[in-house]
């Protein structure tokens, strides 16, 4: 463990030499990625390579329309579609692991895309309140984070750190606070998926909605989300486990 906490150390103090960032390009698009650890490092080196189906997705926006991406982590799917899209694609990124949340931003920064990303430091989820979020790796770029509770036997890790955080439904984000009802949905989360679709009902099934994009696991997490998805007029496009061998749904509406 020390050694490895030095090479990082290394790799970070390099990088930190050369401005904090490694220069990327992402099918055509030219990005700066924030080195605050190997973990966005790796990140970075494997950004066209490690989930290229979603990368097709976003490829098929429609212009003049609204995206949620909904565990951002370091913001790899939120920064790649508002480069691409400028100004015709609002995106709204959602992360609540504080490391990465803050990755998130500086990758915004960088990019100079404050006028195209907006991020928030929630946790969408299947209720509204404040509650814990559970954190097995808390780096930048970290994943495995659970909210509310922990499943350590699904997730296979506990966690090393625990932040208060609050919670929030699709359908508050929209009905409550005021955000447009999006058109393409992001959902990469662990372990709430299912609750963050008993959520959304009044979202899914809005005329506004195109398409979702979700990971999920088990055989029966993936037939109740059928289930919760057919129920909002939304159909399987394609299921692929292209995207890092984790099997990966395409919704659109009907």
């Amino acid at each position: 463990m020390l050694l490895k906490n030095i090479l990082n150390n290394l790799v970070v103090a390099a990088y930190k030499v050369k401005g904090g960032y490694t220069k990327i390009k992402v099918r055509g698009q030219s990005l700066l990625i924030s080195v605050e650890h190997r973990r966005t490092l790796k990140r970075a080196q494997s950004y066209s390579i490690k989930e290229p189906e979603t990368l097709d997705w976003i490829d098929n926006f429609e212009s003049n329309t609204c995206y949620f991406d909904i565990g951002a982590n370091i913001g790899q799917y939120s920064l790649y579609p508002a480069k691409k899209y400028g100004d015709s694609v609002k995106v709204y990124a959602f992360e609540p692991q504080s490391n990465n949340y803050y990755a998130l931003n500086k990758n915004i920064f960088l990019n100079n895309l404050r006028k195209n990303i907006l991020s928030y430091c929630v946790a969408v989820s299947g209720c509204t309140e404040f509650s814990t979020l559970y954190i097995p790796k808390f780096i930048p770029g970290g994943n495995r984070s659970q909210f509310g509770k922990e499943d350590i036997e699904n997730m296979k890790i506990s966690a090393t750190h625990t932040q208060g955080m609050f919670g929030v439904t699709l359908d508050d984000l929209s009905e409550k606070w005021g955000f447009p009802y999006p058109n393409y949905i992001k959902i990469d989360v662990d372990g709430i998926e299912i609750s963050i679709l008993k959520g959304a009902k009044h979202v899914l099934a809005h005329p506004d909605l195109k398409s979702v994009i979700i990971e999920l696991g088990t055989s029966q997490e993936q037939n109740e989300a059928i289930a919760l998805m057919q129920q909002a007029g939304l159909e399987v496009k394609y299921k692929t486990t292209k995207n890092w061998g984790e099997t990966c749904f395409v919704f659109e509406k009907l």
